[in-house]
């Protein structure tokens, strides 16, 4: 990836400070970004469960119906969001904070992991007592989530103090999202689709809790002392409205495509092929997306971004639509599409938040997604509970297939009308200006 590349050695610069830890030099080490990149692993495991399969989980396994469910997640999503928004505009300034967030994801991920476990174990009570169960423990889960989600987003511009090897580590984060998005497909969704041992679930639910808290608590390692040098910022500013606005409608289309995908995979696609291939294009666009920022720039990775997406809205309405080869297409296509906007909009919000107060722009900025989110399952519900979908989504022009479709066109759109305001240049991905060549001085004579 060229310069492009972060090892946790590029761009550092030895002022005397102390070689271990996050802070204690602009750049962290080797190790530290390592252990970083696998706390973001078990983290995102957490995170694409509850977007993948817990509206799947409360109507097919623990038998609510399609509006309890939607209520249910739609409003723990509001809670999780507001959460967002309070837990960062806690701390001050991301120069300052960065041990006390290491501190709080290792108090945090135990308490998270109790309530999501608690949710977990829904189906094995009594069915008059899962409704106020399951929404009890879920709001634990969104309540404690923040104080892991925040403060670790937020480490990023303390970990790469300067814009391209932030740009890196976002891809680098993106990248293990996606492993931990293909770990959620492959091992826990057939155990709901294809109605498998609640022992397991709740097995593998266990493993992976282990996991969260094991990682959290091995950020200690490299807590540090505040960095004395202010991270990098962008030298231009860009207004947030464009990005928060663009932010809504994706996450809205994402949303609502994911959590479609298990009850696809369940009653029109024959398995988990469409979630195993959308976590395979997500984790295998980033490094494309570096690797051609320097000719393609950011209108250039929204455009491509979006015909991709386009493409597998063609394959979705056409008539092999549930045959392995369109569930490769389609999930290639939306997990490398999404994941280019993903990688942008992280990217525009980070630059602003290097100059400080990351956690408040972290905050704001999940916040926004997470609201999106719960407008998305309230409109999932609405669609499922005035049809019958688990006949209907073999039907290409269902009221359920055509709201996957309408979810690309969202985000294709949403790639186009964020190119005019992100006002494009080839500089976007750390590249320097062609400098203009001086005229001629004129003759004195």
């Amino acid at each position: 990836m060229g310069d492009l590349a972060f090892d946790g050695s590029a761009d550092r610069v030895e002022d005397g400070a102390s070689q271990d830890g996050f802070l204690r030099k602009p750049e962290a080490s080797g190790a530290a970004v390592s252990a970083y990149l696998l706390a973001h692993f078990a983290k995102s495991q957490l995170w694409h469960a509850s977007t993948l399969l817990f509206g799947f989980f409360l109507t097919e396994a623990c038998g609510l119906d399609a509006r309890t469910m939607s209520f249910i997640m739609a409003g723990s999503l509001v809670v999780n969001g507001v959460a967002d928004a309070v837990v960062g505009t806690g701390w001050s300034d991301s120069d300052t904070i960065a041990a006390s967030t290491i501190r709080c994801q290792a108090i945090a991920a135990p308490v998270t992991c109790l309530f999501f476990l608690l949710f977990c174990a829904t189906p094995l009570l009594d069915p008059t007592v899962r409704v106020a169960w399951s929404m009890t423990a879920l709001m634990g889960f969104r309540l404690a989530y923040p104080f892991i989600d925040v403060p670790q987003n937020a480490m990023v511009v303390s970990i790469a103090r300067k814009q391209v090897a932030r740009r890196a580590l976002l891809a680098k984060r993106n990248m293990v999202s996606g492993l931990a998005g293909l770990g959620v497909a492959v091992l826990a969704a057939p155990l709901l689709i294809h109605e498998r041992s609640m022992v397991a679930w709740l097995g593998w639910a266990g493993g992976l809790s282990v996991l969260v808290c094991f990682t959290a608590l091995l950020l200690r390692a490299f807590e540090a002392e505040p960095a004395r040098e202010p991270a990098a910022s962008d030298t231009h500013e860009r207004s947030s409205i464009p990005v928060l606005v663009t932010l809504a409608v994706m996450m809205v289309a994402c949303s609502t495509f994911r959590a479609l995908e298990p009850y696809y995979g369940a009653f029109a696609g024959k398995g988990t092929g469409l979630l195993v291939w959308a976590a395979i294009g997500g984790l295998l666009g980033q490094p494309l997306w570096i690797v051609g920022a320097r000719r393609l720039g950011e209108g250039g990775i929204l455009t491509v971004a979006a015909a991709l997406l386009m493409l597998a809205t063609i394959v979705l309405l056409g008539p092999w639509r549930a045959g392995p080869v369109s569930a490769a297409t389609v999930g290639l296509c939306f997990g490398a599409g999404a994941s280019g906007l993903w990688l942008i909009l992280w990217s525009a919000m980070m630059a602003r938040a290097a100059a400080g107060q990351a956690t408040g722009h972290v905050g704001i900025f999940t916040c926004v997604s997470k609201l999106a989110q719960g407008v998305a399952m309230l409109l999932l519900g609405q669609v499922l509970a005035t049809s019958p979908y688990r006949t209907a989504l073999a039907d290409p022009w269902s009221a359920p297939s055509l709201l996957m479709v309408a979810a690309l066109v969202a985000i294709a759109l949403a790639c186009l009308m964020l190119i005019p305001a992100l006002r494009v240049s080839r500089t976007a991905f750390g590249e320097r200006p062609a400098t203009r060549r001086p005229a001629a001085r004129p003759d004195r004579g």
